[in-house]
């Protein structure tokens, strides 16, 4: 999926894993706990579909399961990597699958690291949400004080989605972090909780130097506050369109493409369609 705006962005990180393999989605269908084992043989054997099947056996099998699934949190692959973070946050198992969700979420800062320090973020709110659940958040405090800002950030998500308080006010503070994608999902995350008390940090975001920002911003507010936030959200759009136009200009004076979107977030969403979604009803 294309990721356009911050919308389709969300909805890209939750699309379906089997999408365009019809078997391998019948197997997760279908499949049930008495093919737990013959599918971790299939996960043992080395088969070219194991990201998926990891992800199947996460919902079949049986709690103990979890210690097999996390043999594979080093492997090479992200992909497999990712898989394990989302099919720990189906078992029951928080004395094997937390450790390992929150080794995943707080290792790795490259480009490729991200989708699995997601899909671990995602799984911890899932256990968090489950009787018992408190054991996530001393574990997630502690990634609160993380350098990275990702990984903070995604800790507080975590913990705010928990309806830990401490959470929210950390994802407030990250909105101001020096790295531009620790603003992004700060900020991405304060518009998901419809975060009234973060509307003024939100705003602030609207005249941020990376365009990336600028968008989130926009699509939060108009989660926050909704209509009554129009006539700003379509000034703060004017504005990121102007500043979009500068940024073009630099880059037909000779800065590079991929220098302006990775510093000033050139080119990563679509401001007018970022902006239609934010004011639509």
């Amino acid at each position: 999926m294309l990721a356009v705006t911050p919308a389709d962005d969300l909805a890209a990180r939750a699309a379906d894993p089997f999408c365009g393999s019809g078997v391998l989605g019948a197997i997760n269908e279908l499949a049930d706990f008495s093919h737990s084992k013959a599918i971790a043989d299939l996960i043992s054997d080395g088969n070219p579909a194991k990201d998926r099947l990891i992800l199947t056996l996460g919902r079949i099998g049986p709690p103990r399961y979890a210690n097999f699934i996390g043999r594979w949190r080093d492997d090479a692959d992200p992909e497999i990597r990712r898989s394990v973070a989302s099919a720990l946050g189906s078992l029951d198992n928080p004395g094997v699958t937390i450790p390992v969700l929150i080794q995943l979420l707080a290792r790795g800062t490259a480009a490729d690291a991200f989708a699995v320090k997601w899909e671990a973020s995602e799984s911890l709110v899932r256990i968090a949400k489950r009787p018992g659940g408190d054991a996530v958040r001393p574990r997630l405090v502690a990634l609160l004080g993380e350098p990275d800002g990702v990984t903070a950030a995604l800790a507080a998500r975590t913990l705010a989605a928990a309806g830990d308080a401490r959470g929210v006010s950390k994802l407030r503070e990250v909105a101001g972090h020096v790295d531009a994608r620790a603003r992004q999902e700060a900020v991405l995350a304060l518009g998901a909780l419809l975060d009234n008390g973060g509307a003024a940090v939100v705003r602030r975001r609207l005249k941020d130097d990376n365009l990336a920002v600028r968008a989130i911003a926009i699509y939060a507010l108009g989660r926050i506050a909704g209509a009554a936030a129009a006539t700003e959200l379509r000034a703060a759009g004017q504005d990121a369109l102007a500043y979009e136009a500068q940024l073009e200009a630099r880059k037909q004076r000779g800065e590079t493409e991929e220098t302006l979107r990775q510093r000033y977030g050139l080119g990563v969403f679509d401001l007018r369609e970022t902006l239609q979604q934010a004011v639509s009803p």
